[in-house]
């Protein structure tokens, strides 16, 4: 088949999702076209469409804006003959009922934190199939009177290439994703109880990407804390997969996440984590296997009304204090390189792909 994906192309978990994504089609034989979508005018980086690194492939056609008309999704599908589309977080449903009417098959993934019943029909309009990539969202959807197949998301073997042997050092390195530091991303409490465990052989990496706009940028939202350094800006996947598997544990908590991509690239690169004990980010990771499950206090809820959690302080400072010893972290770790050969298999992913175009 000719399939097109539109997407995000930068270091986003979109635009990641959707180039392994591709992967999966290619190695499935089919032939993929891709329309790269801008960000948006407030994105820190405004109508950012990335070319290089793994950006850098044929095929992909950049759109004239993150609105993109409805005639430009037309052209773009014509001139490449295409038989379906995959479109992520996607919410133009008047142009992709376009594609629709004239005969393309359009398949939309949305994150639950964005997705509300007030999308429903406008989804249903738009798509001949919604697709689910966690559980929770699944179930979520089918409340909606969605009926969406579920696709696992997994490891995918590149990512193990990165594994580093264990380590025989005493400082114990713990590595918090920030992304662009959205309100999902509780960073002042992770700092909080990283600080309050009184071990000097702890040291907490803080990677952002940028800030979202209004938010307080992580310079300022740490402080000068010791045994605290921050990693702030883009690099290239291969220098962050690196700076990430240089670590000993994944500081992961969250006040929600749509997929996480991040819980799976730690399995791949043989790390335990530390997140809440909270779908969706408890189902890639299970307590005492890959990783530590924290308790939780809710907070405002997400924007599609989804529940939200922070934390809680003395669980989370418990947990740390737990992965600085070694033993554990050599149990977790193990369970993290099973896990992304077994249940997280990138074997999955493909098959839940398959199925999905079949």
């Amino acid at each position: 088949m000719r399939i097109g994906l539109v997407t995000y192309w930068f270091n986003r978990g979109q635009g990641t999702i959707g180039r392994r994504l591709r992967g999966i089609l290619d190695g499935l034989g089919h032939e993929t076209f891709v329309l790269a979508r801008p960000t948006k005018a407030t994105f820190h980086r405004p109508a950012h469409v990335e070319g290089g690194d793994v950006w850098d492939q044929t095929g992909v056609t950049r759109a004239s804006r993150f609105q993109i008309p409805a005639e430009e999704y037309v052209r773009w599908a014509d001139e490449h003959a295409l038989d379906a589309v995959f479109c992520f977080q996607n919410y133009q449903f008047d142009a992709l009922a376009r594609l629709r009417e004239r005969g393309v098959r359009t398949i939309g993934a949305y994150m639950w934190e964005a997705f509300g019943r007030e999308h429903v029909d406008g989804a249903r309009r738009a798509c001949d199939t919604v697709y689910a990539l966690t559980r929770c969202e699944q179930e979520r959807y089918r409340g909606f009177g969605i009926d969406a197949p579920f696709v696992p998301w997994g490891c995918d073997p590149d990512l193990m290439r990165f594994r580093v042997s264990p380590r025989d050092r005493e400082e114990v390195t713990f590595f918090f994703p920030g992304g662009y530091l959205s309100r999902r991303k509780p960073l002042r409490e992770a700092v909080e109880a990283f600080s309050a465990v009184a071990d000097d052989r702890l040291r907490l990496i803080v990677k952002t990407q940028g800030t979202q706009q209004g938010l307080p940028g992580a310079p300022a939202t740490v402080g000068d804390r010791p045994r605290v350094t921050v990693v702030d800006g883009d690099l290239p996947i291969g220098e962050h997969l690196a700076l990430m598997a240089s670590a000993d544990v994944v500081l992961a908590p969250s006040r929600w996440e749509g997929l996480g991509l991040h819980l799976y690239e730690a399995a791949a690169l043989g790390l335990p984590v530390i997140t809440n004990d909270v779908p969706p980010m408890n189902e890639p990771v299970r307590h005492e296997d890959n990783g530590l499950l924290v308790a939780s206090v809710p907070v405002e809820p997400a924007p599609s009304g989804i529940p939200a959690y922070d934390p809680e302080p003395a669980s989370l400072a418990a947990a740390i204090q737990r992965l600085a010893e070694p033993e554990l972290r050599e149990r977790l770790a193990q369970g993290a390189v099973r896990a992304s050969t077994g249940r997280l298999s990138w074997d999955h992913t493909i098959a839940g792909v398959q199925a999905l175009v079949a």
